[in-house]
């Protein structure tokens, strides 16, 4: 990924969307930079933390100045499914409009509306950037365990293939900053969450480890890799290799950089992902 920063405000963007950068604008923010104070500390994103909405509005104005371009943030509400909603021109010129697409419950949102920044905040799901140069289209997930077992990713490219045309081979994706499995327990729920889904379960990556007990033994821990599962469905829904990039952060290890929910003990902010056409 290539590392930017403007003043304290720290940010990435993936290497194979260097070429597209007359098309496209995109950025993944560290959490410096803003206004927040601990637990939130500093450039909070998301709403919904119990962080003070006031600041929250400044972080967000901030991450919109430092992107290129500028682009208005759209959103939807996540809810760890597979829901795909379409953003269009209107609303962000409509208030009525956008009003209604932030209450839409989806973990998917798409576009061929140019200057649109789709935007959500995250802290361990998986962020899923989605470019169709060839139809001018994105894409971008929020991929939890839930909408991984669901394959949410798979959902969004055959919503943007609906309205689009766009065909898997021709796309770029890039998969941002997740927890790891090195710091993601999970149980056996999640396993069987997977198994009600064939094609998810096909491409999940679980492992288990042996982790200290707090009694001077062992015991085995249940491991899931969620940016590693998505880029398997990713490649068996048609996207070639060369066109997946990861970020190769662990949230759960890099909370230097990056927000974690897990190993914050839930009272943590959120760090933003956004993509737009240009």
């Amino acid at each position: 990924m290539r590392q930017h920063k403007n003043g304290e405000i720290l940010w990435y963007q993936f290497e194979q969307f260097a070429p597209f950068d007359g098309r496209i604008t995109h950025g993944i923010f560290a959490r410096q930079g803003g206004v927040s104070h601990a637990p939130y500390a500093t450039l909070n994103a998301g709403l919904s933390v119990g962080d003070a909405p006031a600041l929250v509005a400044e972080n967000r104005r901030r991450i919109v100045a430092t992107l290129p371009g500028h682009p208005p943030l759209v959103t939807a509400h996540p809810v760890h499914g597979t829901n795909v909603v379409e953003i269009l021109p209107e609303d962000i010129t409509d208030p009525a409009a956008l009003s209604l697409r932030i209450a839409t419950k989806a973990d998917a949102m798409i576009t061929q509306a140019r200057g649109v920044g789709l935007f959500w905040a995250y802290a361990d799901c998986t962020p899923l950037m989605i470019f169709d140069p060839v139809h001018d289209a994105i894409a971008l997930v929020h991929a939890g365990w839930r909408g991984t077992s669901g394959a949410v990713a798979i959902r969004a490219l055959e919503a943007m293939n609906d309205r689009y045309g766009t065909q898997p081979p021709e796309c770029f994706v890039g998969i941002g900053p997740s927890i790891g499995p090195c710091c993601y327990e999970v149980d056996e729920p999640v396993r069987a969450a997977f198994a009600a889904h064939p094609f998810a379960d096909r491409h999940a990556f679980f492992s288990t480890i042996d982790i200290p007990d707090g009694n001077g033994g062992t015991r085995p821990s249940l491991r899931l890799d969620v940016a590693a599962s998505n880029r398997a469905q990713l490649l068996a829904g048609g996207v070639p290799e060369e066109r997946i990039e990861d970020s190769g952060f662990c949230t759960g290890c890099r909370r230097d950089l990056f927000f974690s929910h897990r190993m914050e003990n839930s009272r943590t902010g959120r760090h933003a992902v956004v993509i737009a056409l240009r």
